[in-house]
């Protein structure tokens, strides 16, 4: 019929969008169009809040794609500048926004909120980078006039919370992207120290770790909006805002908040990912919004992590998982046989990095070390002490969501009782 495969692509990718951009009234052909406009820009905003930087580190060290490859643009002082010409044409103008590590201006962050929220940004999409923090009150009233977390500074010097400043651009993201175990769960800020006790921040991720008991961002600001907290900044019910129900359904209610573009939050869950983990789902939902790619929220796993990467359990992706296979285990670090007597948490965690390395196919936290269970909900708290055997099946510390016990860590028999086996001791001639 005289239709070339990146044509087909293209309709194929607009079909998808269907969907979700009906609300905004246009049509069929209009959408074919915006599709084939490769000089429209597809903006990034990143931001920081309770983070070490890890992911951003990563993602800097992405190789396929890099970011030489993606990114074209940036903006300083409210304007566009343009690098180069893209490296993947069909990507056309991607532009990083903000950053605050790479845009440290203290100023940047209110101007960038204020141009999400004005539409100059449209579409764009929101990576957030560490955990979030109880601002207002729902779970421990702080001393008058404190704050746990600031993006920077407003036009009369007063703070710019974390929490306000990631809601308002929450409101006009075409789709939100968590990365890493802060973001995506809460992580190590979280911890419950495994006796269900938080920390005065009640720090949190976006999402809503059912396993520990700890709602997610969008449910934490739709409570702050809903007990009258914070009138002033979380002034809109972030559900209502971008017609999301509210469903409080296993395995948490942020998991049906939905942003403008009616995208469910994308998790790239580790402790850090991986670069190429971070580029290549950024990438995924750009097509996404270019009407060139299919809808990222079909191929997510329960826990809204991308199936491309999070589909198999690390244990499925390792090397070694023939020896688990045969019942052979190591006795100590350095040994090549299956790390699980070491603690190795492979069975109980999904992610690519045994197959995948880390930068450039090379190294990575499984390459001779135990995998620590840093992609799943319930990190650190289920999966400590992380150099000690996995434990029996765990059930949460909390009764938030009792659904969670369904789905709670689930070990071999066999491997459970080699695992509880004290290792043997040496002998004289070095044989055990």
């Amino acid at each position: 019929m005289g239709l070339t495969r990146r044509d087909f692509l293209k309709v194929s990718g607009v079909t998808a969008l269907g969907t979700s951009l009906a609300l905004s009234g246009l049509s069929y052909e209009e959408l074919l169009s915006k599709a084939q406009e490769a000089d429209q820009p597809i903006n990034i905003v990143w931001t920081g809040n309770g983070w070490c930087g890890g992911n951003t580190i990563a993602f800097i060290d992405a190789m396929n794609p890099s970011v030489e490859d993606v990114v074209t643009g940036v903006y300083f002082n409210g304007k566009p500048i343009t690098l180069r010409q893209p490296s993947i044409s069909d990507l056309g103008m991607i532009n990083l926004v903000y950053h605050p590590i790479l845009m440290p201006q203290d100023s940047m962050a209110y101007a960038t909120m204020e141009m999400a929220l004005n539409g100059e940004l449209d579409p764009f999409v929101l990576v957030v980078e560490g955990t979030m923090f109880d601002e207002f009150g729902v779970y421990y009233k702080k001393p008058s006039g404190s704050f746990w977390c600031s993006a920077g500074r407003k036009p009369d010097g007063s703070v710019l919370l974390c929490d306000e400043f990631v809601f308002n651009l929450m409101k006009k993201a075409a789709a939100v992207v968590a990365t890493g175990a802060c973001a995506t769960y809460g992580g190590i800020p979280a911890t419950t120290n495994g006796l269900g006790q938080r920390s005065p921040t009640y720090a949190m991720g976006m999402l809503d770790d059912p396993y520990r008991g700890i709602y997610g961002f969008p449910y934490y600001a739709h409570q702050v909006y809903t007990q009258d907290l914070a009138p002033d900044i979380i002034d809109q019910d972030i559900y209502s805002v971008t017609n999301s129900p509210v469903n409080t359904s296993w395995p948490g209610p942020s998991y049906h908040w939905l942003s403008a573009g009616g995208l469910p939050i994308i998790s790239i869950a580790a402790d850090p990912p991986a670069g190429d983990w971070i580029m290549r789902t950024l990438v995924s939902a750009v097509l996404y919004l270019r009407g060139l790619g299919p809808n990222p929220a079909d191929d997510l796993d329960v826990f809204n992590r991308p199936k491309f990467f999070y589909g198999n359990e690390t244990h499925q992706n390792c090397p070694r998982a023939g020896f688990f296979a045969q019942g052979i285990f190591a006795y100590e670090f350095g040994d090549p046989q299956c790390t699980y007597s070491l603690g190795c948490k492979g069975t109980e965690a999904n992610s690519p990095a045994p197959r995948l390395g880390w930068v450039g196919g090379v190294g990575g936290c499984t390459r001779g070390g135990v995998c620590i269970a840093c992609t799943a909900p319930g990190f650190p708290d289920l999966y400590e002490p992380f150099y000690a055997p996995p434990n029996a099946p765990t059930i949460p510390s909390t009764t938030l969501f009792a659904a969670a016990a369904a789905a709670g860590i689930i070990v071999g028999v066999g491997s459970y009782a080699f695992s509880r086996r004290k290792r043997l001791p040496q002998t004289q001639g070095g044989k055990r």
